[in-house]
């Protein structure tokens, strides 16, 4: 969701450069075979890697508030993605494909649209959605399935995802992007939810895709960075509640946190950083080097077998504004400025963390802007780091 409207609960989503000095445990470097995050036939686990032509995609979508549009746009140029892909000679690849929301709670609930109990849990979302009455899966399936003979769906595969990707708008304000994703495939030390059991392959490639108009604030359930009730003021422990808690205590800039305090009780101050990354261990999110390592456990051969994505906002420009406070405080609040608009009017702030994240992933990872006009051309670069 847009920034200043993150804060409405108070009244009832290019690589990014990594600071060398960002955290107690720097940020890895990619570890792919050759060092070069391609596809091959070597692997981490040991032996020689088989391709496949199986492929489990994951599309982590955001559904807080203010990403209808985005929403709209990732189901309209769905049919790009499964054309690109199609155009092998062999045609398209064993797929199974499977929506998850940003939701993963926030707080004690006192936080309107995030629950104290993990928000949707990282379930696969199947049920029809927006103006479809079915679905088009059969009964008791969660997630689409096509291996070029038998599909658990009837009608078209665009028009199944296009029912079960329309999430709507009443997720949680604080997106758990990162979270959600590990959550959902079971790589967080827990086994997966009951609907997502079966989904995952071994011998499959893993491709994972956040869209999203905001960065990642991915918490441990237990974090006390969603505190409302103690921490309300600038000179709080964690300062006005709302989302600029995520990069104060999620990001570094040269190493420095970005500032809560306008320069000279400015509320008009504008200021523009460089150099930043995720906090890591310095923060109070989730390592990103974390989640990598989470993931990667995945799979036999992740140099091989995994390649994630991001269609979010561009990390820079990172610019910090404020703004009058909700209540009566001794300075004007903290929020972030756009870093892209888009011709519909929609807008993202920088995913910085989500861009470290796909960073990890070498030329297995690509970040495109959730602001282009249509996500025809990211699509069709996503397909092509792909098997073939």
């Amino acid at each position: 969701m847009s920034r200043p409207a993150s804060y409405a609960w108070l009244a009832s989503a290019a690589l990014v450069a990594l600071a060398a000095a960002c955290s107690e445990r720097p940020l890895p470097e990619n570890t792919a075979s050759g060092g070069t995050g391609n596809f091959g036939l070597g692997g981490a686990g040991g032996g020689t890697f088989t391709p496949t032509r199986k492929v489990d995609m994951l599309f982590v979508i955001d559904d807080s508030g203010e990403t209808r549009l985005m929403q709209d746009n990732l189901i309209r140029n769905f049919p790009v993605f499964l054309t690109t892909l199609g155009n092998s000679p062999a045609g398209l690849p064993d797929l199974r494909i499977a929506v998850v929301s940003t939701d993963m709670g926030a707080g004690d609930g006192s936080i309107a649209t995030c629950d104290a109990t993990g928000g949707k849990k990282g379930i696969f979302q199947y049920e029809p959605r927006g103006t479809c009455t079915s679905s088009g899966l059969a009964p008791g399936a969660t997630f689409i399935a096509n291996n070029g003979v038998v599909q658990n769906y009837t009608g078209n595969l665009a028009d199944v995802f296009a029912c079960i990707a329309a999430l709507g708008e009443n997720g949680c304000s604080f997106e758990h992007q990162l979270a959600a994703a590990t959550r959902a495939l079971g790589a967080d030390g827990m086994a997966p939810p009951e609907e997502n059991q079966g989904f995952l392959r071994p011998e499959a490639y893993l491709f994972i895709l956040i869209v999203t108009n905001e960065d990642d604030c991915s918490a441990p359930p237990d974090s006390g960075l969603f505190d409302v009730a103690s921490n309300t003021k600038l000179a709080s422990t964690l300062g006005p509640p709302g989302n600029f808690r995520c990069n104060e205590f999620g990001h570094l800039c040269n190493g420095v946190k970005p500032p809560r305090l306008a320069p000279n009780g400015d509320v008009a101050s504008a200021v523009t950083l460089d150099g930043c990354a995720s906090a890591e261990d310095a923060g109070m999110l989730t390592p990103v080097w974390k989640v990598v390592e989470q993931l990667r456990s995945l799979k036999r051969f992740p140099d091989q077998q995994i390649a994630v994505a991001t269609i979010a906002g561009p990390p820079t420009p990172y610019t910090v504004k404020w703004k009058a406070p909700y209540s009566a405080d001794s300075g004007p609040w903290p929020y972030m400025a756009h870093s892209c608009t888009a011709s519909d009017g929609s807008v993202a702030d920088p995913a910085v963390r989500l861009g470290n994240w796909v960073s990890m992933f070498g030329n297995n990872g690509v970040s495109t802007s959730v602001c282009n006009t249509d996500y025809a051309v990211s699509f069709q670069r996503l397909a092509e780091i792909l098997p073939q």
